[in-house]
């Protein structure tokens, strides 16, 4: 008779921060999971009201509770929990989930299913719905952009129509799973970032590495859009949102693929910076060419990073990645449509913080 094997060992972390209610929920969820081996890890992000205090009185041992003096955003927080999981070496996989979302029951089991189909998937994506309306999606995953910029994948379409699992280019750091074995190699999140498109960076990181991003259908969390990000989104997060994607696009993609996409670079970005005045939005465009601004007057600490991140690279071949890639023009008249309705959507409208 053979033993079955052992199971996983997933450590899961939520980021708190001035949300008490919603982080209990979500780790109310994280405890009523199938998959046995999971540790429950609580990074409290500097709250004010002693909430570490009140999460640790409801919870006890039940998770591991890790309280920071400041706020040090989505990227800080969660590297402090990495470096703890990755140093013990206890558990194989890391997973994240927004602390105003909350997993069904079988999320980790899910997550590790399609993890375990290939040996070099090193992050997979969760099906994120509306909370307020499960039948559609947040996001299916994130979508890379010609443009230079992240969307997020499948926003407000019904979520039925995504049932099939697929191969991308990037996940949402809302709710995924990450290989400790593929930390350890490319690094955590970069810090800088503090918050927004952090996952895409990483994402590309472990592309270029040789590492699969994969979307599972059946790992399905409900989420509170726009909950978190909506207390702390002013004119510098979205300078610093545009900076970060633009970061993650040029610090990652071959040189080839960059060149190709130049056309569609100066042409979204004039169609930005034209339509959004004509729409009302004068601030969103200043807002967006300071972003864009920013990130060129660090190249070269991209051109640096770059040259740092050259012994790692073992990605497929640059026209795959290249073809992977959404078409702006696609996804700006979906956008687009979806803003005249009235829809909550946006390029950089998703919640991470």
């Amino acid at each position: 008779m053979t033993s079955s094997p052992t199971p996983a060992r997933v450590a899961v972390v939520v980021l708190n921060w001035n949300g008490l209610a919603w982080t209990s929920a979500a780790v109310r969820s994280l405890l009523a999971q199938t998959h046995a081996a999971v540790e429950i890890h609580v990074v409290d992000n500097g709250s004010a009201n002693d909430e570490a205090a009140a999460l640790r009185a409801e919870f006890g041992d039940r998770i591991r509770l890790l309280a920071l003096p400041v706020n040090t955003g989505f990227t800080g927080g969660n590297n402090a929990a990495f470096e703890l999981v990755l140093a013990e070496a206890r558990c194989e996989f890391v997973a994240l989930l927004n602390n105003d979302a909350e997993a069904d029951p079988e999320w980790i089991a899910e997550l590790l299913r399609a993890a375990e189909t290939e040996p070099r998937t090193g992050i997979v994506a969760s099906r994120m719905c509306l909370q307020a309306d499960p039948d559609r999606l947040d996001n299916a995953g994130v979508w890379l952009l010609g443009s230079g910029d992240v969307a997020p994948r499948g926003r407000l379409q019904v979520a039925a129509s995504w049932n099939e699992p697929d191969r991308l280019l990037a996940a949402c750091g809302g709710a995924l799973l990450l290989r400790g074995e593929m930390l350890r190699r490319i690094g955590l999140f970069r810090a800088d970032f503090f918050a927004n498109f952090e996952d895409a960076d990483l994402s590309l990181r472990a592309v270029m590495a040789g590492y699969g991003v994969r979307y599972a259908p059946a790992a399905r969390v409900r989420h509170r859009l726009n909950a978190t990000i909506r207390r702390v989104r002013d004119t510098e997060f979205d300078v610093r949102s545009v900076r970060n994607a633009t970061w993650a696009w040029l610090v990652n993609l071959p040189l080839p693929v960059l060149l190709l996409n130049l056309p569609s670079f100066v042409c979204a970005n004039l169609a930005v910076l034209l339509l959004l005045p004509l729409a009302g939005r004068p601030r969103a465009a200043w807002a967006f060419l300071r972003g864009r601004l920013r990130a060129l007057r660090e190249l070269p600490a991209i051109a640096a990073e770059r040259r740092r991140l050259r012994p790692l690279r073992a990605a497929p071949p640059w026209w795959r990645l290249w073809w992977a890639q959404r078409s702006f023009v696609v996804e700006y008249a979906r956008l687009g449509w979806l803003a005249l309705r009235g829809g909550r959507i946006g390029v950089m409208d998703r919640s991470q913080v």
